[in-house]
């Protein structure tokens, strides 16, 4: 079957709460990119780990990117990579490595595609030392059906180039990107575990430290636990040849989702999260890994998500300021005490980014917390979008399937001018998703 058909297919968000049925296409050449006549509404997808809905939407066509694959170009004096927007992270470091080169800014998963990481400008382990994913990114090229193929960088078309890093595929189809690499300092990573009894003492242990890779894992539960956790961070280490690639088992936003009911509830996260802190405690406070192991921890325990089942999870993420974590922190541990909410674990990252479009911006603390879903999930989601926008704080989009659009609307210091000028860009708003819908971006 030629992949520039279209057929019908059911996408669901990666965390289990949204799904539609909606036409679909997994072009393999340009000519099958551009079969659809310009009118037709689209939107560009990837591996298909985002969170919120931001690949696919009620009528509009979803043109997914995973075939175009090819490495195209490496520049050996600039450490520059040519490549195309298929091509997936545990790919991108399986050439890196060999040739002692390594890419900074990895998320969570390793089969995320380098045009989903540009899309939605996502982070590492460590966004305060290395920024986000556009930092690293030198050029990129952009389809739209109505306006050709646009090459833009910060130097050419910088307007274009800042509204597609984190615009969410709504500028066009990301075709090809040229990546900045760095060289591999070393061949693994000494990850330390530290024991922390509070949010105050791993925000010390985050803000004293300068580790290549550094987060926090908290004890969310309700209850007198909530705030102990385990202060992440990691060095580079060693000598001699990189490791192999890792091995894993993928997962997809249908095998996260097999078992029928969701496993978690107030008791079995209270039992894992003690489970976890008990077993830190006779574990190594040091273990040496590949940085592909210390970059995808979630990749070789499918456990967490899997156990969510079919009635999903909700998570939001969102950025405060450092002057202000402190007093968020408690402000959440009371709400979550007093209501009940249930919340099974948060973390916590140090960060530094420039606003691109819909992406976050500024220095502070980056906070994620993860809920399993039951009648109070989305009355605590409510109350916690209020106690973000009374803080000044920022949420991640692509973390979060449910943000209305007044939330982000004042929020996002650069959502109106974002929204002006994609209308300019494109005043028959060609791109859509379920994402730029709910946003008010139609």
């Amino acid at each position: 079957m030629s992949e520039g058909l279209v057929r019908e297919t059911c996408f669901t968000s990666f965390d289990g709460t949204l799904s539609l049925i909606t036409r679909h296409q997994r072009p393999d050449r340009f000519s099958h990119l551009e079969l659809p006549a310009a009118a037709v509404h689209r939107i560009p997808r990837g591996g298909g780990y985002s969170y919120s809905a931001a690949s696919f939407g009620e009528n509009s066509l979803v043109q997914e990117m995973t075939r175009f694959n090819r490495f195209l170009e490496f520049n050996p004096e600039k450490l520059t990579l040519k490549l195309e927007v298929g091509v997936r992270l545990i790919d991108l470091m399986a050439w890196a490595l060999p040739r002692q080169l390594h890419f900074p800014v990895l998320p969570g998963y390793p089969l995320i595609t380098v045009g989903g990481c540009v899309a939605a400008d996502v982070h590492g382990k460590n966004p305060y030392k290395d920024g986000t994913f556009s930092d690293w990114v030198r050029q990129l090229t952009v389809f739209h059906p109505r306006k050709g193929y646009q090459s833009c960088s910060p130097e050419e078309n910088p307007d274009l180039f800042a509204m597609t890093c984190g615009g969410y595929g709504l500028t066009g189809v990301i075709t090809d990107v040229t990546l900045q690499l760095a060289k591999l300092p070393a061949p693994w990573i000494a990850l330390f575990q530290k024991r922390v009894g509070s949010f105050e003492e791993a925000e010390r242990e985050l803000s004293s430290c300068a580790a290549d890779i550094a987060y926090s894992w908290h004890d969310a539960s309700a209850g007198s636990n909530f705030g102990r956790g385990i202060v992440y961070t990691g060095q580079w280490h060693g000598n001699g040849a990189p490791p192999k690639p890792m091995k894993f088992h993928p997962m997809t936003a249908e095998t996260r989702a097999r078992l029928p009911v969701c496993a978690w509830n107030g008791l079995t996260a209270r039992v894992a999260n003690s489970a976890l802190l008990l077993h830190s405690r006779y574990k190594k406070d040091v273990s040496v890994m590949s940085i592909l192991d210390a970059s995808f921890p979630f990749a070789s325990n499918v456990y967490f998500h899997k156990l969510f089942g079919r009635p999903g999870l909700r998570e939001t993420q969102f950025l405060m300021s450092e002057d202000k974590i402190g007093q968020c922190l408690e402000a959440l541990k009371k709400l979550v005490c007093d209501t009940g909410a249930p919340t099974m674990m948060l973390s916590l990252k140090r960060f530094k980014g420039v606003q691109k479009s819909l992406s976050m911006s500024g220095t502070g603390y980056l906070v994620a917390v993860d809920c399993y879903r039951n009648a109070r999930t989305d009355l605590f989601m409510h109350h916690l979008d209020q106690l973000i926008l009374d803080m000044g704080g920022q949420p991640n989009l692509s973390k979060d399937s449910r943000i209305p659009g007044e939330v982000a609307e004042l929020s996002i210091a650069s959502f109106a001018a974002f929204k002006q000028g994609l209308f300019e860009y494109d005043r028959e708003r060609t791109m859509r998703s379920e994402l730029s819908q709910r946003l008010g971006l139609l």
